[in-house]
């Protein structure tokens, strides 16, 4: 078994309400880094991560588990947490031993209590955090929508990283705004630009030195815009936004990679 670097080593607590799809995102996290060789249903009750009786029986997560990704040198240990409020007390216990968290919101119904105070909680810890817009693929899934609830709640430091390809039926993929394919598709094309120029805006309010380049109208390298996102992360200052269906194995690559 090759040794991990401690450097390498991250711990990451999974959030939200209950239904959000954080045990599904666990089934296509470890599917992508070939830890499993199929993708797990909670419905079918064959989860790694739900595996009590009690869980299955419940079709939910009653307990956290610990769920760990080995990929390129690098171990992330996601503890998916329950969503339940009757289970608040493993939730809490979760993020005092991780250094961030990623909250999940459905891409269909948006906010709600749940990512409020998964929210609070991060906030009280300290906790540096990303959101996943989650269940893309479903009916009535908007990820522009959604992303406007995200900011109308919790301020304009929540930026999108990433532009989802499509809506419910038609979601196809996404496209990252921090490292850009060459061709953008046609029917992200015109946001692209504008979520690309409201991040580099963010990376450069978060830092002085290029808040100041920013403002002369300097363009900001590719290595000063990773490093800025990376440090305003970690001070809380910025809060990526990404989007994936775990279900459909669609943006799990993307999000580890973030992650």
């Amino acid at each position: 078994m090759p040794t991990i670097e401690a450097k390498n080593l991250r711990n990451v607590a999974l959030l939200s309400h209950s239904g959000a799809g954080k045990t599904s995102l666990c089934e296509a996290l470890l599917f992508q880094t070939k830890a499993t060789t199929r993708i797990g249903r909670v419905e079918d009750g064959n989860t790694v991560s739900d595996y009590e009786p009690e869980e299955v029986k419940r079709s939910s997560s009653i307990q956290t588990s610990l769920v760990a990704c080995e990929e390129d040198g690098h171990k992330i240990n996601f503890l998916d947490t329950p969503g339940y409020e009757d289970f608040l007390g493993e939730v809490v216990a979760a993020l005092r031993v991780v250094e961030s968290a990623v909250i999940l919101v459905p891409g269909p119904s948006g906010v709600d209590v749940g990512t409020e105070r998964s929210w609070n909680m991060c906030e009280a810890q300290g906790l540096p955090r990303m959101f996943l817009i989650n269940k893309m693929d479903r009916e009535n899934a908007s990820f522009s929508r959604t992303v406007a609830d995200i900011q109308a709640t919790f301020g304009n430091k929540c930026v999108p990283v990433q532009l989802a390809v499509g809506d419910a039926q038609d979601f196809t993929g996404v496209i990252s705004v921090v490292n850009p394919p060459s061709d953008i598709p046609a029917e992200v094309a015109s946001e692209f630009e504008s979520a690309r120029e409201r991040f580099i805006e963010a990376v450069a309010e978060a830092d002085d030195v290029l808040a100041d380049k920013y403002l002369e109208g300097e363009e900001l390298t590719p290595e000063e815009i990773i490093s800025g996102a990376h440090q305003a992360i970690l001070r809380g200052d910025l809060v990526p936004i990404l989007a994936s269906s775990a279900t459909q194995n669609i943006g799990v690559s993307e999000f580890l990679e973030m992650a």
